[in-house]
């Protein structure tokens, strides 16, 4: 039997007035960073944050 997460009704949705795309972009982390990134309490908001944050740094340095 499958049981429904709790978090079912708001796991993908933004935080604010934010629109995100429309399919999720997912990899496999090594381990180590596995471990640390799914100890972080809001994982999806904080992986936005780096993610956009090391867009930035790239398109600074273009």
């Amino acid at each position: 039997m499958n049981k429904q997460r709790a978090d079912y009704q708001t796991r993908f949705k933004p935080a604010g007035d934010e629109a995100l795309a429309d399919k999720p972009i997912s990899v496999f982390l090594p381990k180590n960073l596995d471990t640390y990134v799914r100890l972080k309490a809001d994982r999806a908001k904080w992986l936005r944050q780096v993610i956009a944050e090391a867009v930035e740094r790239e398109l600074m340095h273009q």
